[in-house]
This record gives C-alpha cells, sequence and structure tokens, in this order.
C-alpha cells in the first residue's frame, strides 16, 4: 500500500504503490509525487535520512544514503546509486552512477561509467567498463579509456601462480617491472648448457619486427617467433609463448658464451703479439750481428 505520512513519529514515508520502509527515522520510499508508476516497490530497510525514489530501489540501512532506478544501497553513509541497476554496498561518500556500475564499498569511490566497478578510497571508473581499485592512499586514482583495469598498490603487487604461494610474479613498492621468482631453493632438474650451441641455434631463429593483430600497425615489436624459439630450445609451455625467463636465460647464456670467446681470442692475440715480438727482438738481433760483420770485413780490405 502507500501512506504519505507513514509515521509522523519517526518522519518515515511510503508515498508510492507497493513501497516499504522497516524502521529508522526520516526515510523515504518513493518519489514523494504519489506516482504509481515512476517509484513503485521502492524500499528503505531502516536506518535514517535515507531514501529509495526510484522503482525497484532499495536502501538497506545506514544514513542519507539514495537509490534511485533498480538500484541498491546496502548501507553506510552518503552513498549514491542512481545509474540504473547499480550497486553501492556500504562504505561513505561513494556514488554508482553509470549504468549498471558497481561499489562494494571503501571511501570516496565513484563509478559513473557504464558497467564499471570502483573500490577502495578514491578510486575514480569514469569510463564504460573501468575497473579502478584504490589502496589507503589520500589521492584520487582513475581510469583513462574504456574497458581498462587500474590498481593503484603504492605498498606492491604479488599474484602467485600455485597453491602453495611461493611462485609467482612480484612487482615490488615503486618498482616498474615484474620480478619472477628465481630462487634455487624452488627449482630442481638442472642440466648444463651448451652455449656455443646456443649461439648456433639463436642466430638460426629469424629475428623480426611486427605488430600484434590486436593492436594498431603502427605499434611495432621486435623478437622470435614462440614457435622457432621452442623448436629451437624445447623452453616453455607450449609453442605459443615465450617465457620471460626464458628469452632472459638465452640471451644472458650468449652473452656469457660470447665473452668467454672473447676471452679465448683476446689470450690467443696476447701469445701471437708475444711471439711477434720475439721474431722482432730476433730480427734486430740478427740486423745486429750482421751489420758487425759488414764492418769487420770492410776494414779488412
Amino acid at each position: 500500500g502507500r501512506s504519505d505520512d507513514n509515521d509522523v513519529n519517526t518522519g518515515n514515508r511510503v508515498t508510492d504503490d507497493f513501497g516499504t520502509v522497516g524502521g529508522g527515522g526520516n526515510n523515504q520510499a518513493g518519489d514523494g509525487t504519489a506516482s504509481t508508476t515512476n517509484a513503485t516497490f521502492a524500499t528503505v530497510g531502516g536506518g535514517d535520512s535515507n531514501s529509495a525514489t526510484g522503482t525497484f530501489a532499495t536502501v538497506g540501512g545506514g544514513h542519507a544514503n539514495t537509490t534511485n532506478a533498480g538500484s541498491t544501497v546496502g548501507g553506510g553513509l552518503n552513498n549514491t546509486a542512481n545509474g540504473g541497476n547499480a550497486t553501492v554496498g556500504g562504505g561513505s561518500f561513494n556514488g554508482a552512477t553509470g549504468l549498471n556500475a558497481i561499489i562494494p564499498g571503501g571511501l570516496s569511490n565513484a563509478a559513473s561509467g557504464a558497467y564499471s566497478f570502483a573500490a577502495g578510497r578514491r578510486a575514480k571508473a569514469t569510463h564504460d567498463g573501468a575497473f579502478v581499485w584504490g589502496d589507503s592512499t589520500d589521492a584520487d586514482v582513475a581510469s583513462t579509456t574504456i574497458n581498462q583495469f587500474i590498481a593503484r598498490a603504492s605498498g606492491g603487487a604479488i599474484f602467485y601462480s600455485n597453491s602453495g604461494a611461493n611462485t609467482g610474479v612480484t612487482l615490488a613498492a615503486g618498482s616498474g617491472s615484474w620480478a619472477s621468482v628465481s630462487d634455487r631453493n624452488a627449482k630442481e632438474n638442472f642440466a648444463r648448457v651448451d652455449g656455443k650451441g646456443l649461439l648456433e641455434k639463436l642466430s638460426m631463429i629469424p629475428m623480426e619486427t611486427w605488430n600484434y593483430r590486436s593492436q594498431d600497425t603502427s605499434i611495432r615489436h621486435m623478437g622470435p617467433m614462440a614457435q622457432d624459439f621452442r623448436a629451437a630450445f624445447g623452453l616453455g609451455e607450449d609453442d605459443k609463448h615465450i617465457s620471460t625467463v626464458d628469452a632472459d636465460g638465452a640471451a644472458l647464456v650468449g652473452v656469457q658464451t660470447l665473452y668467454r670467446m672473447v676471452r679465448e681470442k683476446d689470450a690467443q692475440v696476447e701469445r701471437l703479439t708475444e711471439q711477434v715480438r720475439q721474431l722482432q727482438a730476433a730480427v734486430e738481433g740478427l740486423k745486429a750481428r750482421l751489420g758487425v760483420e759488414v764492418s769487420k770485413a770492410v776494414i779488412s780490405e
């Protein structure tokens, strides 16, 4: 049913058909116009000063929360879900204003893009399909384009790839590159690498520049094909990917092998240089002896 003055003592009001206010104070279910079509089936579970002003809108509780058009605010303080089927789970000062946008909680988050997601603190998912996570830092972190994933984790990030949580990749706090696990204790079945054989195989792998089909043709990359790399070295999980640890390993073995080869060549050059020096000294000695003998012969004549 509907009542324009549901409870004069608490200030709760149900102003549209089939609306419900479960309790609390100063709550409103309906848009206040006594409309039978625009704000029916609205619900406020309780709390204080909450408004469910759209059809099928729901506020579970909390204070000063507002929903509209099938949207839901579970609770918290000063949250708004009015993007059409949008959801704010709780927290404070969050706004899910995009269609089907979601904010599970946190503080001062905004999900204004359609199908966007924002969580944590001051995360701003302003583009359609954007996912933004903000850590406890008191500063905005925002999406920059549609269908984007952004996370601010100023303490670093870790992705584990096993159930024991000891293998994976780490992005250290303040770092600009990922680090993979390379602890000897995490490895087994060690085998020596034939450096010269690796260089020979590496020299046979085509190295080309190319672009990913999923990117613009102006964005170029350089390197081997996974099929060629796999066929040459038998490394990695399959012939569609090249693990960075394998590519780095091949490059390091190649550099190490070339260094040893250069050292060997340097030693050969030093030996040959010494031999040349000795030959030059012998020639100079021979010239000196020949010069003395020639002088004696001239004097005797």
